[in-house]
């Protein structure tokens, strides 16, 4: 199973300034980005709306003002209906932050390099909250303006974000138990993107995982906040619309090859995630990309 099939492999910033920051909106057509992970952190700050935003093993339905960290190589999603929604965004490498010299600031950074410790997934103390919302909004106008010396401004602030927590004492221990459950669940996710013509189930996964079926489908669930039909239409639906805008295959040649058999099932499901039918989705798509899905 090869673990690069869920991994992020847009680049963020630049090889010699890996930090990046940018706001994001949700179009009318909505916002999916689907499981996939990254070796960066990121930083997410809700401005308004709503979204269902999913982080290791936990679900949170996001408002104005959450302030969220996702660790480094933590499987993550977003889905959001909500035309109002918008939030900011920055990612950056740990690695960037290293000091030259391996002084005593260099020993606060070290273990979060070792990912002995991780950052909270949620900020929800309001005095942290403040302090960082404050350097996130410094953070966004810097990288955005570009003056002279942004790039010293932008890791400046990083490492204050990072001082933060520790004044805090808010960095937490990386928990053996459960990024072994992260990694369990990407071989799962990465089992399903390779055998998406296959006739896949509760029972197959189960199976080939050597669990239960009940257990499966229970911590499927709970892992990815969705059950698992719905994960696997949905990602069957992403490779449909890649298909639809990328080859001239035909509709049902495009439906046995995400694992559907029956034709009229595949374009009930299809219309009903994308609003229109195969056909529809390829003329208002050719040449375009779309804005419903995230590709990475």
């Amino acid at each position: 199973m090869e673990k690069q099939q869920l991994l992020e492999t847009r680049a963020h910033g630049t090889p010699h300034f890996p930090i990046e920051c940018f706001i994001s909106h949700c179009p009318k057509e909505g916002l999916f980005i689907p499981l996939h992970w990254h070796s960066s952190v990121e930083i997410l700050y809700f401005l308004q709306g709503t979204a269902k935003l999913t982080l290791g093993n936990h679900t949170y339905q996001t408002q104005a003002d959450d302030l969220f960290f996702v660790n480094q190589e933590e499987l993550h999603r977003i889905v959001a209906q909500d035309e109002t929604l918008s939030y900011d965004t920055i990612i950056f490498s740990l690695p960037a932050l290293r000091f030259s010299v391996a002084d005593s600031a260099q020993s606060y950074l070290m273990p979060l390099l070792h990912n002995q410790v991780r950052f909270p997934e949620q900020v929800t103390s309001a005095a942290m909250r403040q302090e960082l919302v404050s350097l996130v909004a410094q953070m966004m106008d810097c990288t955005s303006k570009k003056l002279p010396g942004y790039e010293l401004m932008a890791k400046s602030l990083l490492l204050q974000m990072i001082a933060v927590f520790l004044a805090h004492r808010a960095l937490y221990p990386a928990e053996r138990a459960v990024l072994e459950k992260s990694q369990r669940l990407k071989q799962m996710l990465e089992y399903l993107q390779n055998h998406l013509s296959d006739p896949l189930s509760i029972a197959v996964m189960a199976q080939t995982f050597h669990l239960s079926e009940k257990y499966f489908s229970r911590y499927f669930r709970t892992a990815t906040g969705q059950n698992f039909t719905a994960y696997l239409n949905a990602i069957r639906m992403e490779h449909a619309c890649t298909l639809l805008q990328e080859t001239d295959l035909s509709v049902l040649e495009i439906a046995l090859e995400c694992g559907y058999e029956n034709i009229s099932y595949f374009n009930r499901v299809f219309r009903r995630q994308m609003h229109q039918s195969p056909t529809q989705y390829r003329t208002s798509q050719k040449g375009e990309n779309s804005a419903f899905l995230y590709n990475f």
